[in-house]
């Protein structure tokens, strides 16, 4: 497996840019929503409503717990990255399935 180079933002964040070809062994993987605390469906929504959702729900959760985030805008992968990065959350997981985004945010530090 090759490995990445890390790069770290001007205030010492490191920045990673989703893989979405290490999720393509996983056919059909479902996302159990007891790993989950809050989860929403921005399904149909452009930019920016599925980050203003995203950001909204984040602010109301405590550290340490997780978001999901069903997204259909293909422009998402890239917000959700720029959104985690600005707010210093860390986005554990983005999987590409059947037309549709899922991320997996873990609340690290207040909004």
């Amino acid at each position: 497996m090759k490995e990445k180079e890390l790069q770290f933002d001007n205030e010492g964040f490191k920045v990673e840019k989703p893989d979405l070809d290490m999720f393509g062994d996983l056919p059909d993987f479902d996302v159990n929503q007891k790993l989950f605390d809050v989860a929403i469906d921005t399904s149909g929504l452009n930019c920016p409503l599925p980050i203003i959702k995203a950001k909204k729900e984040l602010k109301l959760m405590k550290i340490g717990e997780r978001l999901k985030v069903i997204s259909t805008d293909p422009g998402s992968v890239n917000d959700f990255v720029s959104l985690c990065n600005q707010l210093h959350q860390a986005l554990e997981k983005t999987i590409e399935e059947k037309n549709r985004f899922i991320f997996v945010i873990c609340k690290t530090t207040e909004i």
